[in-house]
């Protein structure tokens, strides 16, 4: 197995080709689909035939690369920065270049045993750029009403006015077209359901987790899944004497974290079980920073189960038949 460490920016990237039987070989090739087949025929001269594709899951420009390493047969693992980070920590590196960057992601990819990435459907990857295009939309709506309250000229007002009709318009046709393709398209529309019979997963917090996290059910258990969603806690201890507040790690999927936030709270004040749960923790001594983490990470456990089962969400599996006791 030949190892391939992939460092990506917006006009290049570069590549350090680990061989068992010749020495590393490092190429820079355009950003481009022209450069991905460069890439394709550099193996070739270098008689790669089975090969570990590794890089970072940096911005928007991973994706596109590794779809086309996938589609060629090849294996892909898409790595969170912060791993490459500590390693090369560990490693006493004191350069970083784009070259030394892919050389160091070769190296982690060959020492490491790192979960493959299976690209998304088109089902999927279109439902992620509807969701995506609703947020980018509902951003622009309050950047421009909140711009709208602060102007009292006219003619701004007129124009930021019918900028906002345009705006509201559209959201509400994105939403038509989310609701529409969830409908045609059975596999996603059933994990939709299932979500949604989660407490405080509404239909569109449960949109947002099925374009974000398409590929929940395949994590090998739901602590790796909260993990990867940044939602386990982090303690920071020190001798007898260094005990600092545990807080959430927040090392990965920052828009999962983001779309739980506001069903965290709902539930913490609406769900008796949650209510319960909470309460527990409290006269534990825990803060409410350290709650609302735990609610949070509760309700992904739940989530990766009713999708991973394939159930509906059954309170008394979760946390115990004493949830309605009151």
């Amino acid at each position: 197995m030949d190892f391939l460490g992939i460092d990506l920016a917006k006009l290049t990237f570069d590549v350090t080709l680990l061989s068992s039987t010749a020495s590393s070989q490092h190429h820079q090739f355009p950003n481009t689909q022209t450069g991905f087949k460069q890439l394709q025929h550099w193996l070739a001269k270098q008689r790669v035939t089975q090969l570990h594709a590794c890089m970072e899951a940096t911005n928007v420009y991973w994706e596109a690369l590794a779809q086309f390493l996938y589609d060629q047969g090849y294996t892909v693992s898409v790595v969170n920065p912060a791993r490459i980070k500590g390693y090369a920590i560990s490693q006493m590196q004191r350069n970083k270049t784009d070259k030394q960057d892919s050389a160091t992601i070769a190296s982690f990819c060959a020492t490491h045993t790192l979960r493959a990435w299976r690209p998304p459907t088109p089902a999927q990857r279109k439902l992620r750029a509807l969701v995506r295009h609703r947020d980018d939309l509902i951003a622009t709506r309050i950047q421009q009403t909140n711009r709208l309250q602060d102007t009292t000229e006219p003619e701004v007002r007129a124009s930021l006015e019918a900028v906002l009709v345009t705006v509201k318009a559209q959201l509400k046709t994105t939403q038509q077209q989310i609701t529409a393709h969830l409908k045609a398209n059975a596999d996603l529309g059933d994990v939709h359901r299932l979500m949604d019979t989660v407490p405080g997963i509404g239909a569109v917090t449960a949109q947002k987790l099925l374009a974000e996290f398409y590929d929940l059910a395949e994590y090998r258990s739901a602590k790796a899944a909260g993990a990867d969603a940044g939602l386990t806690p982090a303690n920071y201890e020190s001798g007898t004497s260094v005990r600092r507040r545990p807080r959430l790690s927040k090392q990965g999927k920052a828009s999962v974290r983001a779309a739980l936030y506001w069903p965290a709270i709902t539930v913490m004040t609406h769900s008796m079980e949650f209510k319960q749960f909470a309460q527990r923790l409290a006269a534990r001594g825990k803060s409410y920073g350290v709650i609302l983490g735990a609610v949070m990470r509760k309700l992904i456990h739940i989530i990766y189960g009713v999708v991973k089962h394939k159930t509906p969400y059954v309170p008394e599996k979760v946390l115990g038949k004493s949830v309605h006791a009151t």
